[in-house]
């Protein structure tokens, strides 16, 4: 029976999508920016997801701070569309507030979270941005359910570095084996499960087709299913 449960934040428990596009429409409306002309939705974010992305890959290595990859991302974006008046550095801010005042869970996540709460111990381990996890998580007023809350940029590891796991496992004070991890991503929550050797459950909403060598314990498609994983009575496999 695992005395504690696990989680991946982003894409697990919240929906990072939905809280990024509702950040993103109500900075560019707070902007005035949608009465620019030839301004379209989809220009702006077929535009800017892969700079935005480039800047975010290269932030470790670059030691940029989430300020700057987003000013460069608005900067960048804007100077492709032609829409040299637009000032990046306040575009980011409204930006950064927006989304981390927004807190859009996955469904069935906060449901989940309330069962388990008081049953097993809680934590998170996210490659995020400590100051908007913990701000999102407050906002949806689920922080104060987790004994632990590591996240990469505050403890110096990312997943699927095996110390982050260990981090999270002496703040908890438990044993490997007591624990499940909960993910979605093969590349970061997999591996890194693997590496700490504790049991993992992908959170495979998609459905996607998994390759041969890729195992973990167990398979869900909603995550509420976890409930039944987590107080016991679960099917192994994928």
């Amino acid at each position: 029976m695992y005395k504690a449960i696990i989680f991946d934040l982003d894409h697990t428990l919240l929906d990072y999508d939905r809280s990024e596009t509702d950040a993103m429409q109500l900075t560019i409306r707070q902007h005035g920016l949608e009465q620019e002309e030839r301004w379209t939705w989809g220009r702006f974010r077929e535009t800017f997801g892969p700079i935005n992305w480039m800047y975010w890959s290269e932030r470790n290595e670059r030691r940029l701070t989430i300020h700057q990859v987003l000013e460069y991302s608005f900067r960048d974006t804007f100077i492709r569309l032609g829409h040299s008046d637009a000032d990046p550095s306040a575009l980011a801010r409204t930006y950064w507030d927006h989304f981390c005042s927004l807190c859009h869970f996955e469904d069935g996540a906060r449901e989940l979270l309330g069962d388990l709460h008081g049953n097993r111990k809680l934590a998170v381990i996210s490659n995020g941005i400590g100051e908007g996890q913990r701000r999102r998580t407050a906002s949806g007023d689920i922080l104060k359910l987790f004994d632990a809350f590591i996240v990469s940029d505050e403890v110096g590891y990312w997943k699927p570095d095996r110390n982050i796991f260990e981090i999270a496992l002496s703040e908890l004070g438990a044993n490997r084996s007591e624990v499940l991890y909960v993910g979605d991503s093969l590349k970061d929550d997999y591996a890194g499960a693997r590496a700490a050797d504790i049991d993992f459950c992908l959170y495979n909403r998609s459905g996607a087709s998994l390759e041969e060598h890729v195992s973990p314990r167990y398979v869900v498609r909603r995550i509420g299913d976890i409930r039944s994983i987590a107080l016991g009575g679960a099917i192994t496999g994928p």
